[in-house]
């Protein structure tokens, strides 16, 4: 079942700060919420875990050294 997050949630979710993702939004690099007629702005689940996958997708692959 699909949930409503508010800002907090996703910042959670994604693991960066409320202004990050704010800023991330303006450039257009984050999904914008949904103003809700309750008040309030939600990101849907499943946009917020589409994005991590494509961000993770995106991400080159680390390198590691092992002592």
């Amino acid at each position: 079942m699909a949930q409503l997050l508010p800002m907090k949630a996703v910042s959670e979710r994604v693991g960066y700060s409320e202004s990050k993702l704010y800023a991330m939004i303006r450039e257009g690099d984050f999904p914008p919420g949904r103003k809700m007629t309750t008040g309030g702005v939600r990101w849907l689940d499943a946009d917020v875990d589409e994005w991590i996958m494509h961000a993770y997708a995106q991400a080159p692959e680390a390198r590691l050294r092992l002592a």
